[in-house]
């Protein structure tokens, strides 16, 4: 019998059998595609690729409901803000310049606080109810005789019925006047702008009596307001305690209010003379420092009164510009009654040891001041 020749002969193969044949021809295949997702999966982890971050990211932001999105936009907001270093000029970042240690002042307390324990300073924190955060924070200091201040200062103060400092005042007082950079937090009405101001005062005093200034030569300090009632205020205060000096014999410190709003030929007329202290809304300032009417050569303090409303006004920008014109190290200080977090993180970013000084509750307005409002019709 002749063998029949295969002309493309395909044998039958029942339903059932084929059906078994697929199936472990798709277990096969599985099981190779999740050993080649494990091998991968375990590369990516030792060595991943952007595609596979983004992946993961889209991944991740895909769960987020869009409350979350937006709390963790506003956190990477905020260390953005952190990270730009208001407080630094430009030239020290291009020219990475970071100053590890503070500034070095002329001013020692008494030999007895000198050698108070810490424990005795804890106690004394604790019944002024002071908050303090920072390495080797100097000793609070209990009455003004003891800060070492100038007898006109001194009597000058007791005129105006101010006879025992206020907590801000026991702690912070202390801080800035050996040199440190700080952060006052302290509620409304409790006595922050002495804070500055004295220790201002006694360290343009210091270096007047060691290099007396020049004609057209700029401030020894520097204090900046954001807004110009502030600035006014802390001018007169600036002002009444320098006229007692004065008149003592001390040399003459000579302040400028530097804000908008006032003829400008005047405030160039007290810089050609040569000042000590300016006052300024941020501005004003930024006009003539970027005019090089003026110039932060000298300046080695500067103060930021509410620094958080600095900020909040868009002030940010403004300051920026202004500290790029600084030539030197400076000691840096942050006042408000209120500290968000933001301007925390940029004032820890900058400052140098910084030391922080809390009293009472942040934000909380002083119950010995009286506000009185009166209502008036609209053509009055």
């Amino acid at each position: 019998m002749e063998e029949k020749e295969d002309f493309g002969y395909v044998e039958y193969i029942p339903v059932k059998r084929r059906r078994l044949m697929e199936s472990q021809k798709f277990q096969k295949g599985k099981s190779s595609t999740i050993e080649y997702e494990f091998e991968r999966s375990k590369l990516t982890e030792s060595n991943p690729s952007l595609l596979f971050k983004v992946s993961q990211l889209k991944r991740k932001f895909s769960e987020i409901n869009p409350t979350e999105q937006f709390i963790q936009q506003e956190k990477e907001l905020i260390e953005h803000l952190s990270d730009k270093k208001t407080l630094v000029s430009v030239s020290e970042l291009a020219k990475g310049i970071t100053y590890t240690e503070p500034l070095v002042t002329g001013w020692k307390p008494p030999l007895p606080i000198r050698k108070m324990s810490s424990r005795k300073c804890d106690s004394i924190r604790k019944q002024w109810n002071i908050v303090v955060d920072g390495d080797e924070v100097p000793q609070p200091i209990k009455n003004f005789e003891d800060m070492r201040f100038p007898e006109p200062v001194l009597k000058k103060l007791r005129e105006k019925g101010i006879l025992k400092p206020t907590p801000i005042q026991v702690q912070g007082l202390p801080v800035i006047l050996s040199g440190r950079d700080m952060i006052g937090i302290s509620f409304t009405g409790s006595g922050k702008t002495l804070v500055f101001v004295l220790p201002l005062i006694m360290m343009a005093l210091q270096e007047e009596m060691m290099m007396p200034i020049g004609n057209g030569e700029g401030q020894f300090g520097l204090v900046i307001c954001p807004s110009r009632e502030l600035a006014k205020q802390t001018y007169e205060v600036v002002e009444q305690f320098l006229m007692p000096l004065k008149e003592n014999g001390y040399p003459e410190l000579r302040p400028l209010l530097c804000i908008g709003g006032v003829d400008i030929r005047s405030q160039l007329e007290v810089v050609k003379k040569g000042v000590h202290i300016v006052v300024a809304t941020p501005g004003r300032l930024k006009d003539l420092l970027s005019k090089k009417m003026m110039n932060l050569d000298n300046c080695r303090y500067v103060t930021l009164d509410e620094a958080d409303r600095l900020v909040d006004l868009g002030f940010e920008d403004d300051i920026r510009v202004i500290f790029s014109h600084f030539k030197a190290q400076r000691q840096s200080l942050l006042f408000s009654a209120t500290m968000p977090t933001k301007i925390q993180n940029l004032a820890t970013s900058a400052l140098v040891k910084p030391v922080m000084v809390n009293v009472g509750r942040a934000g909380a307005a002083n119950l010995d001041v009286i506000q009185e409002v009166e209502y008036v019709k609209q053509e009055a």
